[in-house]
């Protein structure tokens, strides 16, 4: 089933409120004040048969000039724009303004009804349809079907509901898929049921039990009941009018022009970066730093219009703009919105948000603007690409894409094939535009051959020392392009190190002499392992040089260090645990005496030994004892 809203639009007292009336059977006018003074005031709502096929509704909007608020509110999720012009009147200020914001929310599919058809005759008809349709010429409005109707009389009534089943039928639909989300155009509570709120869903699909976020506030609510003009459904789906009983919330803490989304997908920002359309008006212009009334989904916001690309705009000119809420805002790309001047109040401009959640921009910056065109193209390839680029080191996650407007399978696929490509690099959680990971990979080795030329007794770097060298700290790249160094043999690794080029450490000649020679001595010496002042013997005294290859040697692994300044080689050490592994296993436990027999040890050696092994987890004190540790019976079983 397909489902469709259609928005009424027009001068007030031309006839709109009681069309809708004769199509639906319902009169929208629910307030008092409304029926008193004879003229729409607030959103009404009905239900409309338009045949199988197409389960549609009605949103019926004030025409009054001091409510084209409320108008804009209500035709944000239109579908199918249902003009209203009196044939004895013509074309009037309203139906301009109502017009202009159609046309600036991008609504392309519309239904003239010619209203109080008995009123005239058929030349001044003919004139003021002559008159609309200057109006819609060079606009997606332009060809729209003309219905001459009256409801004192019935005559065209039928031919319009016919007119407009057919029009809702050709009408692009809402995508059927995606994350639920409806702006919120009504609250209220009700006895035994709570907190209430209706609106058109944009979105996705919302059943009895869905928890959903409350934006911008970011409050979790729970569904406990979905209607559709006050019937109980199990679900409601895009392009429908819904009400939604809550959960978890008060009445006095929802608000008009508040959106019920499925959490975390919406970001919520002051600053939204757009392209904007300006009105055709007469007297439409836009200064930087301009106040105006941003009209999105079914809220109204202030704020501050900083012009990215131009000094100043005028009627039917665009541009790129960042708005600067005064209050946040939860909106995702591809939005379409509607600003006003602040004061007097008068359609300004139109538009689609770009960038719903926008760094602060300066204006004419080269970098900015270029990623905005990108973006205004649709196409996800330029978009996804662009996106990347801008984000750099940060790279950008695919589920992130959905707030630019690009469906999630469709951003997913994308993503792949301009991988594939050579254009993003990608680690499958996140993408990186190929052009920035190449620069950062230089940036890494190049901070890597430096500090080799300068610390040639050294294996590598320490890892986070070089996250920060790199210029990479807090970014996911970093470990992406150490990992692809891992794969493609460039990089190694040890010990929280990191080095370039080999494995092994290349060393100079007399170092690598002192290096052999002290190897030796310490394998020479066996489990009587030499301290530091024997070693120094072997460096004529160097300790800075002794200390740099006595690291290099325990960096490769061939020696340990034991007590405080002893070092045993790593064979001794593997016999001397062996041993003591078969002792342990004989008797169950072993003395520091029966150690020092098996191996010939003083107290001197002895003790080192057996504090390195008990810390290694080979041994475990129990008293004067050593009983098998965690080490050990893991190796032994």
């Amino acid at each position: 089933m397909k489902h469709v809203i259609i928005g009424t639009a027009g001068h007030v007292d031309h006839g709109k409120t009681e069309l809708v009336k004769a199509l639906t059977g319902h009169d929208t006018d629910r307030l008092s004040e409304e029926k008193r003074r004879g003229i729409s005031i607030v959103l009404g709502f009905a239900p409309i048969d338009l045949g199988t096929g197409v389960e549609a509704g009605v949103v019926d909007v004030p025409g009054h000039e001091r409510f084209v608020k409320n108008m804009v509110s209500g035709a944000v999720g239109v579908d199918v724009a249902l003009i209203a012009v009196a044939a004895d009147e013509g074309v009037m200020p309203q139906t301009e303004e109502h017009f202009e914001v159609l046309r600036l929310l991008g609504v392309r599919s519309g239904v003239i009804a010619l209203t109080k058809i008995d009123l005239v005759d058929d030349d001044i008809a003919g004139v003021v349809e002559s008159e609309v349709a200057d109006l819609l010429a060079g606009t997606p409005l332009e060809g729209s079907p003309f219905v001459r109707t009256s409801v004192v009389t019935g005559e065209g009534i039928e031919e319009l509901r016919a007119v407009l089943a057919r029009t809702a039928d050709e009408a692009a639909g809402r995508a059927p898929g995606g994350f639920f989300r409806m702006p919120v155009d009504r609250v209220f509570t009700r006895t035994g049921i709570g907190t209430i709120v209706t609106g058109t869903t944009w979105s996705g699909r919302v059943s009895t039990g869905d928890e959903l976020s409350l934006e911008p506030q970011g409050r979790r609510v729970r569904v406990r009941e979905v209607q559709s003009f006050e019937h109980d459904i199990d679900e409601a789906a895009s392009g429908m009018r819904t009400a939604l009983a809550l959960h978890g919330v008060k009445v006095e803490d929802v608000h008009t022009g508040n959106q019920l989304v499925e959490p975390d997908v919406l970001p919520v920002s002051s600053m939204i970066d757009v392209r904007i359309e300006m009105s055709r008006l007469p007297g439409s212009k836009l200064k930087n730093r301009q106040r105006v009334r941003f009209h999105h989904a079914a809220a109204e916001i202030l704020a501050r219009s900083v012009l990215l690309d131009s000094e100043h705009l005028g009627p039917g000119d665009s541009g790129m703009v960042q708005l600067r809420l005064e209050n946040p805002a939860a909106a995702m790309g591809g939005d379409r919105f509607v600003l006003r001047t602040y004061s007097p109040m008068r359609i300004l401009a139109g538009g689609r948000i770009l960038d719903p959640s926008a760094p602060k921009a300066k204006r004419f910056g080269e970098n900015r603007l270029a990623l905005l065109a990108e973006l205004v193209s649709g196409e996800p390839e330029r978009m996804i690409a662009a996106l990347a680029a801008g984000a750099g080191a940060a790279g950008i996650e695919p589920g992130r894409l959905a707030m630019y407007g690009i469906d999630p399978e469709v951003a997913a696929g994308t993503a792949r094939a301009i991988e594939s490509s050579g254009v993003l690099a990608g680690d499958g959680e996140r993408f990186y535009h190929a052009g920035a990971a190449r620069r950062y990979e230089e940036r890494i080795l190049d901070v890597l051959e430096d500090f080799a030329g300068g610390n040639e007794l050294v294996w590598g770097i320490d890892r986070e020392e070089l996250r920060a060298r790199a210029g990479l700290s807090g970014r996911p790249l970093f470990d992406h392009l150490l990992r692809k160094g891992r794969v493609e043999g460039k990089l190694f690794f040890k010990g929280g190190k990191v080095r370039a080029g080999s494995d092994e450490l290349e060393l100079a000649g007399e170092t690598r002499v002192l290096v052999e020679r002290l190897d030796a001595f310490v394998a020479e010496a066996g489990w009587k392992f030499p301290m530091k002042v024997d070693l120094l013997s072997v460096a004529a005294g160097n300790e800075k040089k002794m200390m740099n290859c006595i690291h290099i040697l325990q960096d490769s692994g061939k020696i340990v260090r034991v007590g405080g300044d002893g070092w045993i080689s790593a064979p001794a050490l593997s016999e001397v645990t062996a041993r003591v592994a078969v002792m342990i296993g004989e008797k169950g436990s072993m003395s520091v005496g029966e150690f020092k027999d098996e191996l010939g040890l003083s107290r001197k050696y002895a003790v080192p030994l057996l504090e390195y092994l008990d810390n290694s987890g080979c041994t475990r004190r129990e008293g004067d004892t050593r009983v098998a540790g965690p080490s050990m019976k893991g190796d032994t079983g």
